[in-house]
């Protein structure tokens, strides 16, 4: 074994029984599994110029291209990371971690781990001895914005998408959740692991922020009674590729257009067809993988784009996907750089680009943080895997913040949209161990 720590491959059940809330990464994909630990080389956050920051109420004024030479920085920083790691003495450093969906604004969590171990991705019959367990107990759950709220938000964005300056917004919300007892992030990931067969299940340790600072509802903190260290991790279950680099081989799959799932397999079916016949959601679907392909093309010699879309589903939901294949044209192009020359796509965040971003900052209540940012690896020959990162919470001590959003076009109700989110909230909340409808319990 090198000092980077590389160890031969192990079972996928012996690295999600390895893992240590605080200290490792997880990551599961099709392909693979990835547990890394130890990280004292960590990234820390980038200098950003006066006239690149936000006021007090968020409003944002920063023009595409500093945003763009801001984003090189990063990359640059990132190259830097392995740099160090090698001077180090690792000979094949891997950054892995995650990416906010505003790096500029907000803080990324990445580091160079010290020991790193691969399987094969979890079997379907190995994950039938995964026991599920609850891994929250007594929980209350407050909504942020309150659903009426969410829905005025979506009334908002329509009134703009109708004068023409937008073509589609992406708006989120959030549940706070708190429970009785410490929340058991390993359990958590566990029950993830375990019902998530075809995406991408991660867990980042995050550096610990003061309470003030920190997005973590904290109302309850002081009535857990425990000497035991609390850690912050982001943890999820995404269904969606945003990028994955393989030598020269480049592989998107960006899904776009979505139905909630039904536990009639005859009313499953139907939703499923109507999805795939929707004009309204193969619109959507289209401008998300118009605008992949066009931020792709530049970068491939040979792209593979499919005229029609499919379906995949998760245990909550089906989704309108696309998968697209290239070549690079520079196979000195890392999955980094792919994943922000990707990075937002209108999936996760709207277009026009910038307006969509404008309308999110004026219509969210909250920081989105990491969600709808990417989560994956890279390692030092440029070969990697990003997620978006969406299904997914924020946990410390007993408390989480679950995060969903929904794509809103012209033909979108409100009803619809926060329905929507409700669902997607669906995958947390079960792996929590608790029933999907409680995403709308409480209001503010």
């Amino acid at each position: 074994m090198s000092k980077a720590g590389t160890v031969a491959a192990t079972s996928a059940l012996h690295l999600l029984e390895q893992y240590r809330e605080g200290t490792s990464f997880f990551w599961s994909s099709p392909q693979h599994t990835l547990l890394a630990q130890g990280g004292q080389i960590r990234w820390s956050a980038m200098e950003v110029s006066e006239e690149n920051t936000t006021d007090f109420m968020g409003a944002v004024n920063v023009n595409e291209q500093k945003r763009n030479e801001e984003t090189q920085l990063f990359i640059n920083q990132m190259e830097q990371l392995m740099e160090k790691a090698r001077r180090s003495g690792q000979t094949k450093p891997i950054v892995v971690g995650a990416i906010p969906f505003d790096p500029i604004h907000s803080s990324a969590e990445l580091f160079v781990p010290e020991k790193i171990q691969w399987a094969e991705p979890l079997s379907p019959d190995s994950r039938a001895v995964v026991e599920k367990r609850p891994a929250a107990v007594g929980c209350e759950v407050r909504e942020e914005p309150a659903g009426a709220i969410f829905q005025q938000s979506v009334n908002n964005v329509l009134r703009d998408l109708n004068q023409g300056v937008l073509h589609k917004v992406v708006l989120s919300r959030t549940l706070h959740v708190t429970s009785q007892a410490l929340v058991n992030t390993h359990q958590l990931l566990r029950n993830l692991f375990r019902d998530n067969t075809h995406g991408y299940t991660f867990a980042v340790p995050m550096t610990k922020l003061s309470l003030e600072k920190s997005n973590i509802t904290t109302d309850k903190r002081a009535d857990v009674e425990t000497e035991k260290e609390t850690h912050r991790t982001y943890i999820g279950a995404s269904p969606e590729l945003l990028v994955t680099r393989k030598g020269s081989k480049v592989r998107a799959n960006p899904l776009a257009g979505s139905a909630a799932r039904s536990d009639d397999p005859a009313e499953d079916r139907r939703r499923a067809e109507a999805l795939l016949a929707s004009a309204k959601d193969r619109h959507e679907h289209a401008v998300v993988i118009e605008a992949v392909a066009e931020a792709l093309r530049p970068l491939c010699k040979q792209l593979s784009v499919p005229a029609e879309p499919s379906l995949i589903q998760t245990r909550t939901m089906w989704h309108l996907s696309t998968e697209i294949h290239g070549e690079l044209a520079n196979v000195n192009t890392s999955s980094l750089e792919l994943a922000f020359a990707l990075h937002p796509t209108p999936a996760i965040c709207g277009t026009p680009v910038q307006a969509a971003r404008d309308a999110i900052r004026e219509q969210e209540p909250f920081e989105r943080g990491l969600f709808t940012g990417m989560v994956g690896w890279c390692d030092s020959e440029g070969d990697g895997e990003w997620a978006v990162t969406i299904r997914c919470a924020e946990v410390e001590g007993n408390t989480l913040k679950l995060f969903a959003g929904a794509g809103i076009v012209a033909g979108s109700t409100a009803e619809a949209e926060l329905a929507e989110t409700s669902a997607k909230f669906g995958t947390m909340l079960l792996a929590m161990g608790l029933d999907s409808s409680v995403s709308s319990m409480k209001e503010e």
